[in-house]
Parts: structure tokens; C-alpha cells; sequence
């Protein structure tokens, strides 16, 4: 079974800034995302799936939300450890915590969470929640 955490790391880079300088605050949600898929690819689970009856599966967001505490500037090393906090019949909560390499020490810049529910959507596009897989549950370290 994996742990019920993951992390990557990567650099800012020039184009996420804004005119400050400044690490741009989207770029937050979508390292979030960005770990989260990591974590999923990581572990042989699909995000988004297609049936041969042409029924998707996937995981949109419910609700996502990030606290900065410290700005990041290009170039700077961060390291994104997602960690799985809820999980419910439908949805799974996550939380993430950046943390800045500074001189070999982590120091944290910001943390965010983000709930996803497990939906199927039908030929004619709608969508509803469907039960989280179990091994998605297995995977993950989620509690039946």
C-alpha cells in the first residue's frame, strides 16, 4: 500500500511569475493539481477514464482553497507534499503544504486543500457522484 502522502519538487519558473517577481498566486492551485496527478500516475490510478459504453470517470473540485505565508520568486526550489485528510462515500480531501529550499532547509510558504468527488458522466454530459474505487482507497492509504 502507498503512503497516505506524496510530494514533488520543482522550480519556479519565469513565466509563473507576475510583474513583482512574485511567484503568481494560481500557480498555487495548479502545483496542487499538478501533485495530485503525480501521486495518481505514480500509482497506476487514472484521473480521468473512458468506457468502451463511452461513460468518463474523473475527479473534478469541489472546493479548493490556499493560505501563503511566504512569496516565492523565480528560480527558488519548492517541494508540494499533498497528504490525503477525508475521504468520504464520494469525495477525497487532500491538503498541501509548499515548502521553500532555503540553504538546505524547508520552510514552509503556504497550504492548501482541495476536495475532489468521483463523478461518471454519461453520453449526453451529465454528471454524477459515484462511489471512490476501492483501489483508489488501497492506493492512497484511504480508509474504507
Amino acid at each position: 500500500m502507498a503512503s497516505p502522502t506524496f510530494a514533488i519538487t520543482r522550480r519556479v519558473e519565469f513565466h509563473e511569475t507576475d510583474a513583482a517577481g512574485l511567484m503568481h498566486f494560481s500557480n498555487f492551485y495548479r502545483w496542487m493539481e499538478v501533485c495530485e496527478h503525480e501521486w495518481f500516475r505514480t500509482t497506476g490510478l487514472a484521473m480521468m477514464s473512458v468506457a468502451a459504453d463511452g461513460v468518463r470517470r474523473g475527479w473534478p473540485r469541489r472546493e479548493a482553497s490556499c493560505g501563503f505565508v511566504r512569496s516565492l520568486r523565480c528560480g527558488d526550489l519548492v517541494r508540494v507534499t499533498g497528504s490525503v485528510v477525508e475521504v468520504g462515500t464520494a469525495s477525497m480531501g487532500y491538503e498541501f503544504v509548499f515548502e521553500k529550499d532555503r540553504a538546505g532547509k524547508w520552510t514552509e510558504v503556504a497550504r492548501g486543500r482541495m476536495t475532489t468527488v468521483h463523478v461518471r458522466q454519461d453520453a449526453e454530459g451529465r454528471m454524477e457522484a459515484e462511489a471512490v474505487p476501492a483501489a483508489v482507497r488501497a492506493v492512497l492509504g484511504a480508509k474504507s
